[in-house]
């Protein structure tokens, strides 16, 4: 969870009225957030964020804006966005955009922020801002990064400015924190910065950079801003601030969300459009985004009368821009007529998914301690799922025999589970769009996980003895021809030493499944990734897996990188339990 540091005296002076350290726990409720520490001797503060959808929060501005009701503070109006309302169509934009960057970055977006004084506290928020946004809601800089430039530092921004594609060899500046100018490979190659991020641009022919009309260039995106044009100090009164990314919709967030900020802090916020190629982006604005909300859905949720002008009036007063009642639905939109409230989501925030999160909010808002406590009328005792007991048995068993668990990720790589085990991925679960190629499947067996671990355990004194109990998943085909998802529960283990066998690791599933007064018929049948003629199964009278007992092929322990024999069984769980119907099972 984010977790936010700043001074009390700073975060009271963005409020109506000062907060004494004593009131913040109760008050930090409307953010869902925790008073962690306070120094009394410096009144500095951390404050632990537990909703993460609200990256607006994110900053001492974000708390005092919602802790003040979501709007601006007297005499500092969000103007700018009546002004990106009335920009006039077909104006030349500020920022132009080249084509060619869409293979590399294709989205930025800007503003300028002028006559405020940010201060040492200010600018420290707003480059812990700036960082939050980028690491965490940009994904590392991978789908957004922001930049702050003083409009008139060493050099003066020069308007408009170019988002283009330029030669990493033969285009050269001064990065930020340094002295000599470098060329932008230099830059990724040696600075603190371009270590940390150059792999988002390095693979690339051709970099991005911004620049103003002299050529000046700002930064090279996402990487590192200039030292002549990108160096903000806490004097500075004037300011450009840009954000780049991958989707539009980030890139637009996090500029408002900044620019709510910075208008908190006295500056008078301009927005900016940048266009060409698949770019047309005016930042900041607001996106416009409503919900409607269902009459009769808070009472439901909230298990109260509902009285429609205090949601209202709740949520007006919670930072939602406009609410109305309405009516949605007619016989020629093909839905059925429906009473409602139609939501503003404000432009800060793009959590807004669905009605019953303004319904929470109207509960966060009104407040916990507004709604009368009800005892519950019914007492379940809660219980362990079969399942969950037999899985314990299992546990206690492989403990007893000297095991050692292991508990690894569901996910896993696909090389893991496919070529470093022998088999192919016909089965396997694939995960739409995955955040690391490192979890980019379900895992379909408990064996990679254990070589996994025991490709790491050279070092420690043998034998060694892993166990896992837990879930996996695949795909099966039925008699049909339909393919469905088969969730798994399985047991596995593995032995190694240097005399580690079939016979030893027989002798552990016979063990166990006696504690299940089962016996076991073993048929020979060579799997990967066992030694064939080492590997035994045992199946169903259906002709089904149940378990399988072998010893590791060499050549599956050489792409592990183990140096040592091992054997190793694997049981699903399920079939085990069912062996009772003639499965191959003798009570």
């Amino acid at each position: 969870m984010p977790t936010l540091e700043g001074h009390l005296d700073d975060l009271n002076s963005l409020l109506p009225r000062p907060l004494a350290p004593e009131e913040m726990d109760r008050v930090l409720d409307r953010v869902k957030g925790e008073w962690k520490h306070f120094d009394p001797a410096t009144r500095r503060f951390k404050i632990e964020l537990n909703d993460t959808n609200r990256p607006d929060l994110w900053s001492v501005e974000g708390i005092a804006r919602q802790l003040r009701g979501g709007g601006p503070l007297p005499g500092h109006p969000y103007a700018f966005l009546e002004q990106a309302d009335r920009r006039e169509a077909g104006k030349a934009p500020e920022i132009v955009v080249d084509p060619a960057t869409s293979s590399v970055r294709p989205f930025l977006g800007g503003f300028k922020a002028t006559g405020g004084t940010l201060g040492e506290e200010g600018l420290d928020g707003l480059i812990g801002t700036q960082e939050r946004l980028s690491e965490l809601f940009g994904r590392k800089r991978a789908d957004l990064a922001i930049g702050v430039y003083p409009l008139k530092g060493m050099t003066e921004i020069s308007f408009p400015l170019s988002f283009r594609l330029a030669d990493p060899d033969a285009t050269r500046f001064v990065p930020l924190g340094e002295e000599s100018p470098r060329s932008l490979r230099e830059v990724v190659g040696s600075h603190p910065k371009g270590m940390a991020y150059g792999h988002l641009v390095s693979s690339h022919p051709s970099w991005p950079v911004i620049s103003d009309s002299r050529g000046e260039i700002l930064s090279l995106p996402p990487i590192v801003n200039s030292q002549t044009s990108g160096a903000v100090a806490p004097g500075d009164r004037d300011l450009f601030v840009e954000a780049t990314g991958n989707d539009p919709q980030r890139v637009l967030l996090a500029l408002n969300i900044l620019a709510a900020n910075l208008t908190d802090r006295g500056f008078v916020v301009e927005p900016l459009l940048a266009k060409g190629g698949g770019c047309n982006l005016l930042t900041p604005a607001s996106p416009g985004i409503t919900v409607f909300v269902p009459a009769g859905l808070p009472a439901r949720v909230l298990g109260s009368s509902e009285d429609p002008r205090d949601f209202i009036e709740v949520l007006l007063g919670f930072g939602y821009p406009a609410i109305s009642r309405r009516e949605r639905g007619t016989k020629e939109e093909g839905r059925p007529f429906e009473e409602g409230y139609e939501v503003l989501q404000p432009f800060y925030r793009d959590d807004l998914l669905a009605a019953v999160d303004a319904v929470e909010d109207y509960l966060v808002a009104r407040g916990f301690d507004s709604f009368s406590p009800v005892m519950p009328r019914a007492f379940t005792a809660g219980l362990a799922a079969p399942r969950i007991k037999v899985e314990n048995r299992i546990r206690t068993a492989f403990l007893g025999m000297g095991f050692t668990e292991l508990l690894s990720n569901i996910l896993t790589g696909e090389p893991a589970v496919t070529t470093r085990l022998g088999r192919n991925g016909d089965s396997l679960v694939r995960i739409d769009n995955p955040a690391s190629l490192q979890y980019a499947v379900v895992r379909p067996t408990l064996l990679s996980g254990l070589l996994s671990a025991e490709s790491r355990s050279a070092r420690h004194p043998y034998p060694h003895r892993l166990f896992e109990v837990g879930e996996a998943m695949e795909l099966r085909t039925l008699p049909s021809g339909e393919r469905r998802l088969k969730d798994l529960h399985l047991a596995a283990a593995l032995i190694s030493h240097p005399q580690a066998g079939i016979s030893e690791v027989q002798g552990v599933l016979e063990a166990l499944l006696a504690r299940f007064s089962k016996r076991l018929v073993l048929e020979a049948e060579d799997r990967s990734p066992y030694i064939p003629g080492r590997c035994g199964i045992l199946k169903s009278t259906r002709g089904e897996w149940i378990a399988t007992v072998g010893e590791i092929h060499p050549a599956t322990l050489d792409l592990w990188g183990i140096r040592m024999p091992a054997s190793a069984l694997e049981v699903d769980i399920e079939a085990l339990l069912a062996g009772g119907d003639g499965s191959g099972f003798a009570r």
